[in-house]
């Protein structure tokens, strides 16, 4: 496959293949609807493809999944070795992502784009960064941001070395700053300063432009933050109108996606949107008895968009639960790793019983984000954080040697999730409601 994947690549391109190849190369494209329609011209969105289907080329396995509860479901998974981005990562395990989607292409490009993701933000040799001089970048931070640092600082692997830090743009006028390299970069176990508190994968996005993989990322700040404020603060969620055309749009993904599967799967929408306005949606589903709990979410422009995002995460997710479920069987508990053992905890959870799980009679009110190009929606989305005091950062991690847009987006003032740092939003969330272990008795949603 992986020689199939270049070769479908050079022909895309216009380069000569081989007859043989040729045959097999046009059906991949064929299959993945990747057919160029502009003759010899070679336009952005082909040559995109053309390195989305270069770097598939290079991983170790692409593999397509099907889900039992979702048999419409296209899912792709692939492993790569991390070596791939620099020699600095020799001897490190294997990566595996997925990605899913109606089509081949929405699947092949959401796993291989993951991949490509992942690769681009692991350090490499040529990355500058910065030791000394700590305080001389302090006072172009604003203090949500000196929290964080102060936060990071105190988890110091070794208390008496200096950080490591990584220049980003502030987005509120484009003015440079330095931030922790570790919550910037994946780095080699033995160069870190600290463990990163959350997952690097947060914020970070691939996509077929900077602007659109920017926005991406932004949009999972946004994402993570509701489902935190949801899950950890207790913040009920609200309902979606059934004749709202995001209720529509659901019902009938739903009837597509679950055509044919042998075991029926309640599924239900709730809206989780903050004080920020952005439309984030979390998809749930159970069996019929309540149990088996997963959930999708999603943070877009539009509701509808958002609702339509939130249900095929979900699908994946069950599709994931079913991967655990089959190892757990198949070779026992001992054979879980730790990601695995919250997949098992959370489906263990109630659906009928859990408060956090049942949306309240009333809707939310969302940002009107009416403009259609990702760069106008994301400095809108920028905008209104900077009204509720939250500062934004970016990171451009595009390496030549995939040639995909790659951009991390840091926002100190957003909570995460998982995250091991409490922000202000979360606190304040607990001190109003209680908190969500009220109803989750504590187990992890991520």
């Amino acid at each position: 496959m992986q020689e199939l994947f270049a070769r479908a690549a050079s022909l895309l391109l216009g380069n000569e293949v081989d007859a043989a190849g040729d045959h097999d190369a046009r059906r991949i494209l064929q299959a993945l609807e990747y057919a160029s329609e502009s003759g010899n011209r070679i336009d952005s969105e082909t040559a995109n493809r053309a390195h989305l289907l270069i770097a598939a080329s290079r991983f170790a396995r692409v593999f397509e999944l099907a889900s039992p509860d979702a048999p419409s479901l296209i899912s792709f998974g692939a492993q790569f070795d991390p070596a791939l981005a620099d020699p600095l990562h020799d001897g490190s395990p294997m990566v595996g992502v997925s990605g899913v989607g109606l089509t081949l292409q929405h699947a092949f490009q959401g796993c291989i784009g993951e991949g490509i993701e992942y690769l681009s933000q692991l350090q490499t040799g040529t990355d500058l960064l910065l030791k000394p001089g700590v305080d001389d970048w302090a006072e172009k931070l604003g203090p949500k941001a000196l929290e964080l640092v102060a936060a990071l600082s105190e988890r110091r692997v070794q208390p008496e070395r200096a950080l490591s830090w990584c220049r980003a743009t502030r987005l509120a006028d484009g003015g440079e700053v330095w931030l922790p390299a570790d919550i910037c970069l994946r780095r080699p176990p033995a160069q870190r300063d600290f463990a990163p508190p959350s997952p690097l994968s947060i914020g970070s996005a691939a996509g077929p432009s900077r602007d659109a993989a920017a926005l991406h990322g932004l949009l999972e700040l946004i994402e993570r933050d509701a489902a935190g404020l949801w899950w950890r603060g207790g913040q009920l969620a609200r309902s979606i109108p059934v004749q709202h055309e995001a209720g529509i749009a659901a019902e009938a993904l739903l009837r597509q996606l679950r055509h044919g599967a042998s075991v029926p799967r309640r599924t239900w929408l709730l809206d989780i949107t903050t004080d920020i306005g952005v439309p984030c949606v979390a998809a749930a589903s159970c069996r019929a008895d309540g149990s088996g709990f997963a959930f999708g979410l999603a943070a877009r422009p539009a509701l509808e968009a958002a609702v339509r995002s939130a249900i095929l995460e979900m699908c994946q997710l069950e599709l994931a639960d079913a991967v655990v479920a089959t190892k757990r069987r198949e070779r026992g508990d001992d054979a879980l790793n730790a990601q695995d053992r919250i997949h098992v905890q959370r489906a263990a959870i109630d659906a009928d019983q859990c408060r956090l799980l049942q949306p309240v009679a009333e809707y939310a009110a969302h940002l009107p984000l009416h403009a259609t190009e990702a760069s106008v929606i994301f400095r809108l989305i920028v905008q209104r954080l900077e009204q509720l005091g939250i500062e934004t950062f970016c990171l451009d991690l595009t390496r030549q040697r995939f040639a995909v847009p790659v951009v991390r987006v840091i926002a100190p003032g957003l909570q995460l999730e998982p995250s091991e740092i409490v922000t202000a939003r979360l606190q304040d969330a607990i001190a109003r409601t209680g908190g969500g272990a009220t109803y989750t008795g504590g187990v992890s949603l991520i």
